[in-house]
């Protein structure tokens, strides 16, 4: 029975937190009936403090019932759950980081808390009980100046109230601790339980998130935050020690982090930079189909391999992702990859400064159509709003000519046929007519793919023809936006439409400085307007990863990523 084709995009169905104008100090959502007091670790000290449920707690899926339990799975028959409810909470408040300066202390878990490194209770990784990590659990991973060289098995299934946290602690000029996959060695944990698949699964990541084979099919791990670290060298140019003690080679498609499936994965404070993928986290059928990951306030560049389009510094299929206060950089010289690739269901991607490579940003169909994904009301729609985004042929890396990529890549069945809602952008393109003839803002692939474009600064300052769309779809400037002169609709072959419904005006400078933010008479001040059907821009990015609170000064807020000081 082949999937179901996605909920048709209605522009009233909207769910009702996007209409709410949520407050910025906020941390959590939480639905009727769900609040309680729960005990957390705190994200910079060694003491437990009280809090709301986990912002990662997958109550925004409303009625996507949780997996069962290990005891009530059977093997091929893991339970049918629904997709997300159309009127949950999603996305989640805006969650500053927890230190600006990205130092990091020890934390004290409410289970068992593990110390790794020089002068602690453990030394190496090796001899952490990755697979018997529990509900609570924390490993505090200290900073020292040698990598840690250990490839790691996950399998663990925290809760809302009680992650497990992997925990970089910093030195005192905030490096972050260094794994590495480059002559890393099988924790002995993995190697003991033969917890890899040398055919399947041993050359995929450095930190490696699946089941055990003696789990029942259908169970997952969850509840999982990765955070403070430095993630590097699951490369094809690595080896490693197998658990069988043979040598091993890195996939070309291994990722810093890999998840075959997990549910409510954080990836928070890290650098994630030379693997093949820099974060992989598939959903890979409808019986092992991920939900809930949320990437924050990392730098996460130079990933990616030389020649090839596969892979990317980020890689995502699940229901629902956030992408919020990243620095994204390029691929490493050569790579053809994008600066990041994502196939999930209402993804959102707010406050980063991304820099282009042969996609900024390629939001694309789910794989085989996996349903808890394909069903989900808000399949159809995505949201990127206040970001920076580079595109400069001058920078070592694949530059685009086609910038933003919506809708569908490969099986039209599942295209994401809705809109893309793209507003409070700073969006920069520099390259001579000599490195790129044209360039196109948008790339949709059919007529049922819509932007709507508001608040926007885009900005040419190169000789390269800046087109709006490329190959086919809708997009619609609403409200205010600024676009640099001599720009062009689409190529006169194609089946563009561009229509114009608000203010689009332009001039031949933005009036930005070196950091790209609006100085004193800069075009797009106090023009910006704030829907009450989108979710409000009340953060802005800040170097060199997370955001800060956006200020408004003047009448109003200003087009782009940035309010003028």
């Amino acid at each position: 029975m082949s999937p179901s084709r996605p909920t048709s995009f209605r522009p009233n169905a909207l769910p009702r937190v996007l209409a709410l104008g949520l407050s910025a100090s906020l941390s959590l959502l939480t639905l009727p009936g769900h609040a309680q007091r729960v005990i957390v670790p705190s994200s910079n000290s060694g003491v437990q403090t009280t809090g709301g449920p986990s912002s990662e707690s997958g109550q925004f899926l409303g009625d996507l019932a949780a997996p069962a339990p290990d005891t009530a799975a059977s093997p091929g028959k893991p339970g049918d759950a629904p997709p997300p409810a159309a009127d949950t909470a999603w996305p989640p408040a805006p969650r500053e980081p927890v230190s600006a300066d990205g130092c990091s202390k020890p934390l004290t878990g409410s289970g068992t808390t593990y110390h790794v490194g020089p002068g602690q209770t453990l030394t190496e990784l090796t001899d952490v009980p990755w697979l018997s990590l529990r509900a609570g659990d924390v490993v505090n991973i200290y900073h020292r100046t040698e990598p840690y060289r250990t490839k790691i098995g996950l399998r663990a299934q925290g809760t809302a109230d009680a992650p497990v946290v992997i925990h970089g602690v910093t030195d005192a000029k905030c490096n972050r601790p260094v794994l590495s996959g480059q002559n890393a060695v099988t924790a002995r944990d993995a190697a003991a339980a033969g917890f890899f698949s040398k055919q399947y699964s041993e050359s995929l990541g450095l930190i490696f998130i699946y089941k055990s084979r003696d789990q029942a099919w259908g169970s997952r791990p969850k509840h999982i935050r990765i955070e403070n670290l430095k993630i590097t060298g699951a490369h094809k140019d690595h080896r490693y020690t197998a658990q069988d003690g043979s040598t091993g080679t890195f996939s070309g498609g291994a990722a810093g982090i890999y998840a075959i499936v997990v549910e409510d994965l954080a990836v928070e404070n890290c650098e994630i930079t030379r693997n093949g993928n820099g974060i992989f986290v598939n959903s890979k059928s409808e019986d092992e189909a991920s939900r809930n990951v949320f990437i924050r306030h990392n730098r996460i560049w130079d990933n990616g391999n030389v020649g090839s389009w596969f892979e990317h510094n980020l890689y995502v299929q699940t229901a629902r992702a956030l992408y919020e206060g990243n620095y994204i950089g390029q691929l490493v010289p050569g790579a053809k990859g994008s600066s990041m690739k994502d196939r999930s269901s209402a993804t959102v991607v707010r406050y980063n400064h991304i820099v282009a490579a042969a996609r900024a940003i390629d939001l694309v169909e789910i794989e085989g159509g996996v349903k808890q994904i394909l069903k989900d009301p808000l399949y159809p729609q995505a949201w990127v709003y206040g970001n920076l985004i580079v595109n400069d042929f001058r920078n070592p890396g694949h530059a685009s000519v086609k910038l933003i990529h919506w809708g569908g890549d490969n099986d039209e069945r599942y295209f994401r046929q809705g809109t893309l809602h793209f507003y409070n952008n700073t969006v920069l393109h520099n390259s001579t007519q000599a490195q790129a003839w044209y360039m196109a803002l948008f790339d949709m692939p059919t007529a049922q793919q819509k932007v709507d474009a508001r608040s926007n600064l885009f900005i040419n300052q190169g000789t390269t023809q800046m087109r709006i769309g490329h190959e086919a779809g809708t997009i619609e400037f609403n409200g205010s936006n600024w676009i640099s002169r001599d720009w062009a609709e689409a190529a006169p072959t194609s089946s563009v439409k561009v229509a114009v419904k608000g203010k689009l005006p332009s001039q031949p400078a933005a009036g930005l400085g070196p950091d790209l933010r609006p100085r004193p008479g800069a075009a797009g001040t106090d023009l910006a307007d704030s829907p009450a059907d989108l979710p409000p821009v009340g953060y802005q990015f800040a170097e060199p990863a997370g955001i800060v609170k956006r200020p408004v000064a003047g009448r109003g807020p200003d087009l782009g990523a940035f309010e003028l000081k």
